[in-house]
C-alpha cells in the first residue's frame, strides 16, 4: 500500500509532462479503494488482479476499451516485465519500466544505485519520457491525496508493521501515550488496526499496558481511512503505509526506522518529516545494504530509541 502512495510522486510528475493526457493509474484490486473519495492527479484508478489468467485477460480489455497509449510500470522487481513485454508485441502498446534489481545496464538514469524509491521511479519516467528536460528531484514531487478536512485535535499512532522487527516496542508506545496525556489531554490518540489476528493480540497487548482513556483504537475501512487520517496534528509510529498516507494527506510524521534506513523508504524532507534512526549498526548490514530478518532477539536498532528522547523531539509538534 505504501508503494502505491509513493507512486502518486511519479504521476504527477507524468502529468506536468503531459497535462492533456488521460492519466490511469492501475494499482491491485485491494488497495483501489484507498483512493475512492480522495483525488490525486492521476484521472482514474484501475483496480487489477495480475495472479491469474483472467486478471491479465481482464487487463487486456482494459487496455484496448481506454486505448492505452503507453504503459509505466513502477517499483517493479521483474515478475511481470514478461508479460507486460508480450502485450507490447502483441499489440503494439510500448512498454518500459525501471527494474529495481538490475545493477546496470538498460536505458535508466543512475540504474542499480541506491537511491530514495520515488527518486528511483522519478528515474525511470524521465529516462524514458523526457531526458531532455529538468530532472526531477523527488523532493519536488510528494505524494498528494487531496480530501476536503478540517484540523483535528488527534494525534496517530501507527503501532503495526509488515514484519515485527520493524515495529517499535509496544511498552514503549504505551509509556509514550501516557506523557503525551499528561501534557496533551487535549488530544485524542488514535491507533488504527485491522480485524487481522496478528493486529487483534498487539490491542490486547498495549491494552494491558494501561492506556490513558485518551487512546482509541479504531477499524477503518480502506475507503474511510483518508478522511479519518485528514487533518490530524501528528503521526507518530513505524515505517508502514499508513505513514505515506499521512505525508500525502498533508500530516507532520514522525518515523522510527530500525532494520530498513530511511534512505529508499523515507523519502521525503527529513525536516518537515523526521525520523528516528540508529546509524551504523554491524548486524544491520551482514547480508545486504539493510536487515531482512523477521524475526530478532536483540531488536537493538528500535529498542534503544527511548521514549524520552522521542518525546522531547516531538514536543515542539504538540503546542
Amino acid at each position: 500500500m505504501g508503494d502505491s502512495v509513493m507512486g502518486l510522486s511519479t504521476i504527477s510528475y507524468i502529468k506536468s509532462l503531459y497535462p492533456g493526457a488521460k492519466l490511469y493509474y492501475a494499482i491491485p484490486s485491494w488497495m483501489a479503494p484507498l483512493y475512492k473519495n480522495v483525488q490525486i492527479d492521476a484521472d482514474e484508478v484501475i483496480s487489477l488482479d495480475l495472479k491469474n489468467l483472467f486478471g491479465w485477460w481482464k487487463l487486456r480489455k482494459v487496455l484496448f476499451n481506454k486505448s492505452i497509449d503507453l504503459i509505466y510500470e513502477m517499483h517493479m522487481s521483474g515478475r511481470t516485465e514478461k508479460f507486460f513485454k508480450l502485450y507490447e508485441k502483441v499489440y503494439k502498446i510500448p512498454y518500459f519500466s525501471h527494474n529495481h534489481h538490475l545493477k546496470s545496464g538498460g536505458e535508466v538514469f543512475d540504474q542499480g544505485k541506491i537511491k530514495a524509491l520515488i527518486q528511483r521511479d522519478l528515474d525511470g519516467a524521465w529516462s524514458y519520457l523526457d531526458k531532455k528536460g529538468p530532472y526531477p528531484n523527488y523532493l519536488s514531487f510528494k505524494p498528494q491525496m487531496t480530501i476536503d478536512s478540517s484540523p483535528k485535535k488527534q494525534i496517530v499512532l501507527g503501532v503495526v508493521a509488515t514484519r515485527k522487527t520493524k515495529m517499535w516496542p509496544l511498552d514503549y508506545y504505551a509509556e509514550l501515550c501516557k506523557k503525551i496525556a499528561n501534557s496533551h489531554p487535549e488530544f485524542n490518540i488514535v491507533i488504527p488496526i485491522s480485524n487481522s489476528e496478528t493486529d487483534s493480540k498487539i490491542k490486547v497487548e498495549l491494552t494491558s499496558l494501561g492506556l490513558p482513556e485518551q487512546v482509541k483504537f479504531v477499524h477503518k475501512s480502506l475507503d474511510e481511512l483518508p478522511e479519518f487520517l485528514a487533518g490530524s496534528k501528528l503521526y507518530i509510529g513505524n515505517d508502514t503505509g499508513l505513514k505515506h498516507i499521512c505525508i500525502a494527506l498533508d500530516v507532520k510524521t514522525y518515523t522510527f526506522f530500525g532494520p530498513e534506513p530511511p534512505l529508499e523508504w523515507h523519502p521525503y524532507d527529513k525536516v518537515q518529516h523526521p525520523y528516528f534512526y540508529i546509524d551504523g549498526l554491524e548486524c544491520r548490514t551482514k547480508t545486504h545494504h539493510y536487515c531482512g530478518l523477521h524475526q530478532c532477539e536483540s531488536m537493538i536498532c528500535l529498542n534503544q530509541l527511548e521514549v524520552e528522547d522521542v518525546y522531547n523531539n516531538l514536543s515542539d509538534s504538540l503546542k
